[in-house]
């Protein structure tokens, strides 16, 4: 008689442990593993064990009515409620496999093969293979190794955001026991390994072999090694003796004979004692004083501050928030008040200051992604805080000795499904703490148009000129801002660096440098003389800017600018070329011998570019004619501007040659079914360039860029 079937690879069932066994009865006893087996992380973290229900579940009632052909009257049979024990449990667990499931035809015995999954809520298990034998009480699960002696299939289990590897898991739902071989586990920075881990029915863990260690390598080059440990939920961790390890080396004077620690982790709110000290400066003082808001698991706030007996003082926030598989950021502000001088009867002067730190980054994938990384400071800040921030150590709430500069960005970046489209914006910040020079991009945009092929159609394996014909679109706009004004007057010896402040912010704007760039490229292929492909293209630019430069010449005869005009003007630049390509094959053949064949492919390749000559453009370039020399000079009217216009001064031509080799070879040895490739000789290329000689004489007539 055959004892064993196999059934789905899939199923879902719905199942309740009673007080007797039945097949569909029993299998409830499963749920109650995956109850136990999640007191496991009380290792290194403590969690609420999951518990039975310790209400009585609805019960199962059996009413008929049965009809007398003799009598008049109706017999009802009476209902009979069936007693369970405490700690039933009526539950939905999912269950899978790749390659089999199978039973035993009485269902006391279950097997999941390749890679087997059990889901009970929050609870996971993963293995390559799962035992669930219901006339011994246990359950089992084991991975295994392959043919190159890798891990492959070893049980996982997660409970929640809590992960844990082992080599195999043995749990009697019975007794309420577990044994758990060579767990690996994560908890905060380290990495927690055990040999064997134990489960009672009080679900304490007591684990032999224990290594706690940072290196991520699954024999990691150092550890703290531990006998034994027994962790209590919701109580501490015993820990017998314990040393440090270095590459499987015991150090055994780093190290104590027993410890206890703590293992509830539950963050709360509460006060922040301050501490005390003197300065010159301030006096004496109070330092980091306040409270710590435990707003949600999400959101941690965090607010300090000092107090100085010569006047004066300071406040700072911390704000840390995470969205799981959403975003995470933190977001820092301080401010400060410091006296200017040591003597407060005669100088009561002060000095504000402020610092602001964000970083924001994006856990998910999707279309549309956000980050922010933002550094800003009065340009006073490190000189009045940075010693003092240094020995309070803030973290973010501090600046290097060493750091002079500040920057920031924050950006945002779309794209479509259905359409060929991207967007993206950004807005930057680049700040001297020593110049005080600021820079604002406010804001940088760009937009993309991926290749648009527009005489071809969906369903048609036509090629030709219009079939191949394609265009894109780019465009990139930005607006910058900065406090400096440049020399003023225009032959002032350096530039004027004015305060950044919210009066002066008018100024800067006004005198900011704005632009919008537009490109278009076209291009195309077609077949020439059947074996050569012919590529055209050409391309289009125009540049928008809101004003453009006049140049002149100083005392000393140089050419510095000397006036800037507002208004509209558009610049424009066109360029295109030719390339013609082919591939040529060469094959060998050999009867004899290891090598059967060697083939050498050469793709020759000649391609043409022209360029338009721009500089006679009075509106794109100035000619400027030293008095004393009579040297003719050409200065382009947007130079320095944010996004350069492309214009180059003279005309350019140029036409190139280029020769790529590849050689490989086929061979087949006698372990070998099939011949294989060999690559011999990977792109190896030669190329010739011969470019406009006028172009070499206006560069380097007139160039003086």
């Amino acid at each position: 008689m055959i004892k064993v079937f196999a059934i789905t690879l899939r199923k879902i069932a719905k199942i309740s442990l009673n007080a007797e066994y039945k097949p569909e009865g029993v299998r409830i006893r499963l749920a109650l593993s995956f109850l136990l087996l999640s007191s496991l992380s009380a290792l290194a973290q403590v969690e609420k064990p999951v518990s039975a229900p310790t209400k009585p579940l609805p019960v199962v009632t059996d009413t008929s009515k049965t009809a007398d052909p003799i009598a008049k009257d109706t017999l009802t049979v009476k209902t009979d409620t069936l007693k369970q024990k405490k700690g039933d449990i009526e539950t939905t667990i999912n269950y899978s496999a790749t390659d089999s499931i199978v039973s035993t035809l009485d269902g006391k015995k279950i097997w999941l093969y390749g890679d087997a999954k059990i889901t009970y809520g929050a609870i996971e298990l993963a293995a390559d293979e799962i035992l669930i034998d219901y006339g011994n009480n246990t359950l089992s699960a084991n991975g295994k190794r392959d043919s190159l002696g890798r891990r492959i299939g070893f049980p996982v289990f997660k409970n929640g955001a809590e992960v844990y590897e082992t080599k195999d898991i043995v749990y009697n739902f019975k007794s309420k026991r577990a044994k758990i071989s060579e767990v690996v586990t994560k908890q905060g920075d380290g990495i927690i390994h055990g040999s064997a881990v134990f489960k009672n029915e009080k679900n304490e863990l007591l684990t032999k072999g224990n290594k706690y260690t940072t290196c991520n390598l699954e024999h990691p080059h150092f550890a703290i090694r531990s006998s034994k440990v027994k962790a209590i939920p919701n109580d501490k961790i015993i820990s017998g003796p314990f040393h440090m390890e270095f590459n499987d080396v015991p150090v055994y004077p780093l190290g104590f004979a027993f410890g206890m620690f703590p293992s509830e982790r539950e963050s709360k709110s509460g006060v922040i004692f301050p501490s005390f000290g003197e300065e010159k400066r301030r006096g004496f003082t109070i330092r980091q004083g306040g409270y710590f808001f435990d707003i949600s698991e999400y959101v941690k706030l965090s607010v300090v501050g000092d107090l100085y007996s010569k006047g004066g003082h300071a406040m700072r926030a911390n704000v840390n928030y995470n969205k799981r598989y959403a975003y995470t950021g933190a977001y820092s502000f301080s401010y400060s008040k410091t006296p200017l001088s040591d003597d407060k009867i005669e100088d009561r002067s002060f000095q504000n200051d402020y610092l602001l730190n964000w970083s924001h980054s994006p856990q998910s994938k999707g279309t549309g992604r956000f980050s922010a990384s933002v550094n800003a400071a009065t340009s006073t800040y490190n000189t009045n805080n940075n010693l003092y921030n240094n020995n309070i150590s803030q973290g973010t709430n501090n600046i290097s000795n060493t750091s002079a500069r500040l920057s920031s960005n924050v950006s945002y970046s779309k794209s479509f499904k259905k359409i060929p489209l991207s967007l993206g914006i950004n807005a930057n910040h680049n700040q001297n703490l020593e110049t005080k020079r600021v820079d604002l991009l406010l804001p940088a945009l760009s937009a993309n148009v991926n290749n648009i092929y527009p005489f071809q159609r969906k369903n048609s394996t036509a090629t030709g000129p219009l079939q191949n014909l394609n265009f894109r679109y780019t465009m990139t706009a930005q607006n910058k801002i900065t406090n400096n004004l440049g020399p003023i007057p225009y032959n002032a010896p350096k530039d004027s660096i004015a305060d950044f402040t919210a009066e002066n912010f008018s100024t800067f704007w006004a005198n900011g440098n704005r632009g919008m760039k537009h490109t278009i490229p076209l291009q195309t292929s077609l077949k020439v003389l059947r074996f050569f492909t012919l590529s055209p293209s050409a391309s289009y630019e125009e540049t928008w800017y809101g004003e453009k430069l006049v140049w002149g010449f100083n005392e000393n005869g140089d050419i510095v600018k000397t006036d800037t005009l507002k208004g509209f003007n558009r610049v424009s630049n066109y360029y295109g070329g030719l390339s013609l390509t082919t591939r040529i094959y060469g094959t060998v053949l050999f009867k004899k011998g290891k090598v059967k064949a060697i083939r050498h492919v050469l793709n020759p390749s000649v391609s043409y570019s022209l360029k338009p000559d721009f500089s006679q453009n009075e509106e794109y370039f100035q000619q400027l004619t030293d008095p004393e020399t009579g040297r003719i000079t050409y200065k382009a009217r947007h130079e320095g501007f944010g996004i350069p216009s492309g214009l180059s001064l003279g005309e350019s031509q140029s036409m190139s040659f280029s020769l790529n080799n590849n050689l490989e070879a086929k061979v087949k040895s006698k372990d070998d079914t099939v011949a294989r490739k060999v690559m011999l000789l990977n792109q190896l290329s030669f190329r010739l360039i011969q470019a406009s000689p006028y172009w070499f004489e206006c560069q380097h007539k007139c160039a003086q860029q």
